[in-house]
């Protein structure tokens, strides 16, 4: 690898930092890289963080971001390319990857092969494989992961805007009078933009924050107004906003009827009753005073901003709930301003950049669709032999034609598809019915690795170059500073060089530059259309300015918002009101079971693949857990800590039981990470069903009707070392440590002492040992060194491994062992929770310095232990821990205002 020049700047040692960007969500946080030595090795890095200069994060990043350096150490990566199983050379892989194509098209037609690939891909990666299949193989089969989180956002854009735009920055957030977040945890899953909403609300104590949730999370604990709405009520809420502004005159006229067209379709369904203010809320189960002052304060706050994520987009109806969010939007005139608009928040690093290219089966390219004039355009452009002329397979589709045989030779890039898509057993069984399984990764561990005819090791982040898309439509650069390892290599190249096998023209790119020059190019096909994506001046950028990019919004050089001019990409240049059905929840079924909620968790990205391994990571949930509110726990006789079963349509997994109060009563809440080592069966997606938008064609992860039911256990324990334990259990889990793993674990059967002392060498067993009944340990040694520990109760187990592991450390005995364990043990069974990942603060430390140290402030806890100081997440969680143990203690934020109570009258006509 050269040494690092371009995209550099000088640190205060006069030594070179690599500016990059971050690979985890759509915020795309500048990252700084600093060197000891500008040798491109590993053990040279002497830091990752966050870059000051980048417009998105100004020197922010989340305990993820902050973490970027351990990520680099995966603890097993692909290095060599293997064909079932051996090790060959890339030429042999790629010869048997381009002979499979071409055979399989031969035999079953283009729309026989498929790939399905990443929004953790860059541009450039996105844009070859684009090329390949739709232009040269002849099949709209190329679809990506981010289907499964935004491309209900995608279609709604495209109704309403006639184009796939997003119209707000994140400078909106300082200029905005209210900012409404809607099916988004924003405070976990966005952190660094969070941040910048709670640093806009200190800078402005007028702004008022809404958060309409089903869950009181941490970024509706902070909210002024926390709406908490039931599963998919969320078109009849924004349909009963639109009608309360129109009741009380509160729409722009004049912007509807000089933009916008399809308003009176809109407004004659709104005149129904089951819209009026008090209907809404009965029907929605919200207070009627409640919905009052939320609707009071959009139609008072004429900057508004409206974030949506995966709790709008990941439904059976996201593109309907996306699109009534923006008629609210358009009927108020708040869009194509400072401040205000509709805001779709990405999941992935390169989603927008993925939708840019055309990365998802139903585009073409460059934000065109199927249309014969974009087909002929697309196709000249790329001088295409054979090109695609209709949509291809979704996500869901494509992978349940490969179950029935249809597909039969897929490539999967950067993505795992058998933990993340829905009814992921049957995702696994279609895979192993695959003719040919091309996967290409960075870990051979990966779930979706297991089924690869042929598995290619894939360049990482830090080792490969490229363009990424923000949520913004930033365009940043993540940049290479290490070298790929072994014989790693970056997906477009790996690409390329299969379309040159099989005898294509037009994929002999020389570097990673040219491919973009060729992308912008291909985007001025829209420059006499009515598309405003358009990049085309940078087709003659230099490699030089290709290297030394600073982040740019696209339209380039705009200063404006888009639609400042009230001109929008259609064919009449209006705005589109869309009639949203009115849908209704699962009905009958949830009511009659369990609402299972799923979603991400603060310090885990994806699939666990790229940050499981890190132990601070794994710090703040330790193992698959299922949140319940505890009055329903008691209610059912369930008790925090046991392992319960969820049970859909035959499929079962366990997962450990957490009491949350911020959930419903009949709702079920898990974080979607779990899944390989880490958690084995215990991935949740085996319990959601294979539904989706019929528009968007993005499935509804988050309405899975499920039974809940006590897990038949007779043995809880833990079971600490650097090996796993060396008996079966029928639950298992895994989380990584820095000197010595966790492994927890149950048996449907009592764990036989004498089983356990056949399985292992010179173990140790302690009768009843601590407290609770039938407790007992296992100690194995090697020499005067302890080797593994094993805990195990009949019952749940409240246990703390980390401190036990310095007896990994040095000579050991079993008297100091016991020593430790009743030191340990007296200081509470209950274990210590994390709460500030960044500065690793536990609920235990905040607790002693509010009690202990007389702490009455989150200044002074800030001061004292730095939690709440970097990005911000855990300031709900901190601030309530103050206000559980202190009284008449200020807001979060100084200056709050309390929203003004109101009261609703029967003969309000509302």
């Amino acid at each position: 690898m050269a040494e690092p020049c371009s995209g550099c700047r000088q640190q205060p040692d006069g030594k070179p930092a690599v500016q990059s960007a971050c690979p985890y969500c759509g915020v795309g946080c500048g990252v700084s890289i600093q060197y000891r030595h500008p040798s491109g090795n590993l053990k040279m890095i002497a830091e990752v963080s966050g870059d000051p200069f980048h417009p998105a994060n100004r020197g922010a990043l989340c305990v993820k971001g902050a973490a970027l350096k351990e990520s680099l150490s995966l603890p097993n990566r692909l290095l060599y390319p293997r064909v079932h199983g051996e090790e060959v050379s890339w030429t042999q892989a790629t010869a048997v990857i381009a002979e499979k194509l071409m055979q399989t098209v031969a035999e079953h037609g283009p729309d026989s092969v498929a790939m399905y690939v990443s929004g953790q891909l860059l541009t450039e990666d996105y844009y070859v494989a684009n090329k390949l299949m739709k232009g040269f193989i002849g099949t709209a089969n190329l679809d990506t992961n981010s289907r499964l989180c935004m491309s209900s956002a995608v279609a709604a854009h495209n109704r309403a805007f006639g184009e796939d735009l997003v119209p707000v920055h994140y400078e909106d957030i300082d200029k905005a009078g209210l900012i409404v977040i809607v099916g988004a945890n924003t405070a976990w899953t966005h952190p660094v933009l969070f941040r910048r909403i709670q640093q806009a609300r200190e800078a402005n104590p007028d702004l008022r924050l809404v958060v309409i949730d089903p869950r009181r999370t941490t970024t509706a604990a902070q909210a002024d107004l926390h709406l908490p709405v039931a599963n998919d009520g969320d078109v009849l809420l924004f349909h009963g906003l639109l009608r309360y502004l129109m009741d009380h005159q509160a729409l722009d006229q004049t912007f509807i009827e000089a933009h916008c067209q399809g308003y009176e379709a809109l407004a004659e369904e709104l005149r129904h009753e089951q819209y009026r203010l008090m209907a809404c809320a009965d029907t929605l189960g919200l207070s009627r005073t409640l919905l009052h002052d939320f609707f009071t304060l959009f139609k008072d706050a004429p900057e508004t901003l409206t974030l949506f994520c995966q709790g709008i987009n990941q439904s059976a109806s996201g593109t309907d709930k996306a699109n009534a969010i923006i008629n609210c939007h358009l009927a108020t005139g708040r869009i194509g301003k400072p401040g205000a608009g509709p805001f779709s928040l990405t999941g992935q690093p390169n989603a927008m950049g993925g939708r840019e290219v055309g990365g998802l089966a139903n585009q073409l390219a460059v934000h065109r669709g199927f249309d014969a004039d974009s087909v002929q355009a697309v196709g000249e452009f790329w001088q295409a032999p054979k090109m695609a002329t209709r949509p291809g397979l979704k996500a869901v589709d494509l992978f349940e034609a490969m179950y029935e045989g249809k597909v039969k030779f897929v490539w999967v890039i950067a993505t795992n598809p058998v933990v993340s898509l829905p009814d992921s057993r049957k995702v696994a069984e279609a895979l192993s019915r695959c003719d040919c399984v091309v996967v290409s990764d960075i870990s051979p561990d990966a779930d979706t690795a297991a089924f690869a005819d042929v598995l290619l090791p894939a360049s990482g982040w830090g080792e490969k170059d490229g363009m990424v898309t923000n949520s913004e439509r930033m365009m940043s650069r993540q940049r290479a500073f290490l070298p790929p390892p072994g014989e790693a290599k970056a997906d477009w190249r790996a690409i390329c060089e299969v379309a040159q096998a099989m005898g294509f023209h037009g994929f002999d790119f020389a570097s990673v530059a040219d491919v973009y020059r060729e992308y912008a190019a291909l985007s001025g096909i829209n420059r006499h259309a009515p598309y405003l994506f358009d990049i085309s001046e940078l087709a003659s950028m230099s490699d030089e300015d290709y290297a030394n990019w600073q982040p740019q919004r696209w339209p380039l050089g705009r200063p404006s918002h888009l639609f400042s001019d009230g001109r929008f990409p259609t064919v009449s240049g209006r705005a589109h009101f869309v009639l949203p059905a009115l849908t209704q929840d699962a009905g009958g079924e949830l009511a009659e079971r369990w609402w299972l909620n799923t979603g991400r968790q603060r310090d885990q990205w994806h699939t666990m693949t790229r940050t499981g391994h890190i132990a601070r990571l794994a710090e703040s949930e330790s193992e698959p857990t299922v949140y319940m509110h505890p009055l329903s726990a008691r209610k059912h006789q369930f008790n925090a800590g046991q392992l319960v079963s969820l049970n859909h349509a035959g499929q079962t997994l366990q997962a450990k039981l957490a009491l949350d109060d911020g959930l419903s009563a009949k709702q079920l809440f898990m974080s979607m990470h779990w899944a390989g080592r880490f958690g084995f069966d215990s991935r949740v997606n085996q319990m959601v069903a294979p539904v989706v938008d019929p528009v968007s064609g993005q499935p509804a992860f988050k309405s899975a009707a499920v039974s809940v039911s006590a897990a038949e256990v007779a043995s809880y324990g833990v079971w600490m070392g650097q090996q796993p334990p060396p008996f079966e259990t029928d639950y298992l889990s895994f989380q990584t440590g820095e000197r010595v793993h966790f492994w927890r674990f149950a048996c449907k059967v009592p764990l036989a002492k004498a089983h356990l002392c056949d399985q292992s060498e010179q173990m140790l067993v302690l009768d009843e040992i601590g407290s609770g009944p039938n407790r007992w340990a296992g100690l194995q040694m090697k020499g005067d060194r302890l080797k593994a520990f094993c805990l195990v109760s009949e019952q749940p187990l409240s246990f703390d491994p980390q401190p036990y592991t310095a007896l990994f450390d040095g000579t050991f005995s079993v008297r100091m062992f016991l020593r430790a364990f009743v030191a340990l043990t007296s200081q509470g069974q209950t274990p210590s929770r994390l709460v500030c990942s960044c500065f690793r603060v536990s609920d235990r430390q905040i607790l002693k310095a509010i009690e202990q140290d007389g702490i009455t402030s989150l200044h002074g806890l800030q001061t004292q232990l730095k939690c709440g100081t970097n990005c911000g997440s855990c300031l709900g969680e901190v601030q309530s821990l103050l206000k559980q143990q202190t009284t008449d203690q200020p807001e979060l934020r100084a200056g709050a205002l309390p929203v003004r109570a109101s009261s609703v009258t029967e003969g309000e006509q509302a």
